[in-house]
């Protein structure tokens, strides 16, 4: 002996009505967090002394160092510092 029984229901076809405030909310906070990590453009001169303190660490290869030291140089000039 069997026993069949038959659901009948409509299948949703839109979202809750708090999704999409929810959805808009969450993205927007993401959005925010993303914008905060995001690393600010440094500055020429932060650069060029960015190079620089690099170029002291590599005491044990001075050619290496002397051309950091140039490129900051250059990067100073090209940017009228």
């Amino acid at each position: 002996m069997s026993t069949t029984v038959t659901l009948q229901s409509t299948l949703r076809t839109s979202a809750p009505r708090l999704a999409q405030p929810f959805g808009t909310a969450i993205a927007g906070v993401v959005a925010a967090v993303a914008a905060w990590m995001r690393p600010r453009n440094e500055s020429p001169a932060e650069a060029a002394a960015r190079l620089r303190a690099l170029a002291s660490q590599y005491s044990s290869q001075p050619s290496f160092a002397a051309d950091l030291r140039a490129a900051a140089d250059r990067h100073e000039q090209e940017n009228g510092l």
